[in-house]
């Protein structure tokens, strides 16, 4: 039997043309870069295993594990972001546990952030100023809440809080915007702006965690699905309308997918909330708030492009000098 490594005469005599060479040479470089990401991942793997691998108290120091992470090639500044990400609302469920199959299993996703970006032909100063004069003011609101250090040069990271969807009543400038973050259920956005291109560009993300909407989404489905089960009709919506109101009550920003899921679900005569019908609901949930989250970023290349004249609020008006926005300042750490 011939050794399937080597050609066969037939295989070294063949001719290819150029469309088939470069789909051989494509496939070639993917199974090149796949060999090299799984090599890597298991040099982390390994790295941290080690770290992890002595007797007596497993608890790590921040420092610690930036330097674990370091020498499993993962630079400090990433770590320091996903403890930024951890302490303003990431999913803090075990990966693989119970909970979080079941709750991955019910949503459809196992998605933990929502998250745009976007370089703009601007330095980081420029940039910043537009974010200070758009993200604070209508029809956004939103308040700074922490400026954080990380070890990167040329990075400013930033935390807002999102306005609650009535605060001020449904008249306030910044309902719209409120209440598409409401429907993913976004508290906290995590702005990171990152120089590049020597200085004359900046790359601006905007990342919300998904912790809090998590298990806010998978508790309300879970007992919407519960009331209508147990009265099938009158009982059952009865049953899911306290369920909402109880969330309402709790602060539960909520509104739109509990009450779209309870509408759809007591118009079928009290049919059981099926896990595929609250996915898609779910789904629809986040790709509004991230339609949400382009809104600031195509606020930002509006102020950018018309050198702060026009703002996206009522009146297209920039606020004045003399105006002062909501919250803390917005500037250089």
């Amino acid at each position: 039997m011939a050794d399937p490594g080597i050609p066969s005469p037939l295989d070294r005599d063949r001719r290819f043309d150029e469309a088939a060479a470069a789909a051989l040479w494509r496939r070639a470089a993917e199974l090149q870069e796949e060999e090299a990401r799984r090599a890597e991942e298991r040099d982390r793997s390994t790295a941290l295993q080690r770290v992890f691998s002595g007797e007596g108290d497993a608890s790590l120091s921040l420092v610690e594990i930036k330097a674990a992470a370091e020498s499993a090639g993962i630079p400090p500044e990433y770590v320091e972001l996903a403890w930024v990400e951890r302490r303003f609302g990431a999913d803090d469920d075990i990966e693989g546990s119970r909970s979080a199959r079941a709750m991955r299993r019910f949503l459809g996703t196992d998605q933990k952030r929502v998250e745009v970006r976007r370089t703009y032909d601007a330095p980081l100063d420029t940039v910043l100023d537009a974010m200070a004069r758009v993200f604070p003011h209508a029809p956004f609101g939103l308040r700074l809440e922490a400026t954080e250090k990380i070890s990167s040069e040329g990075t400013e990271l930033f935390v807002f809080v999102v306005p609650g969807q009535f605060d001020g009543g449904l008249s306030s400038p910044f309902a719209g915007f409120a209440t598409a973050m409401a429907w993913a259920d976004l508290k906290k956005l995590i702005v990171s702006l990152h120089s590049v291109d020597e200085g004359a560009a900046t790359e601006v993300t905007i990342r919300s965690p998904l912790g809090y909407s998590r298990k806010l989404n998978y508790g309300l489905a879970l007992g919407i699905a519960s009331a209508l089960t147990l009265g099938g009709g009158v009982v059952g919506v009865l049953g899911a309308a306290a369920v909402l109101g109880g969330a309402i009550a709790g602060g539960a920003a909520l509104a739109p997918l509990g009450v779209a899921a309870a509408g759809l679900s007591g118009a079928a005569g009290g049919r059981i909330l099926t896990e595929r019908g609250w996915q898609r609901l779910y789904s629809l949930a986040l790709r509004k708030g991230r339609e949400g989250l382009e809104q600031l970023l195509s606020a930002i290349t509006l102020h950018l492009r018309t050198d702060g004249a026009f703002l996206p609020g009522p009146g297209g008006q920039p606020p004045g000098d003399a105006e002062t926005s909501p919250g803390r300042r917005i500037s250089r750490s």
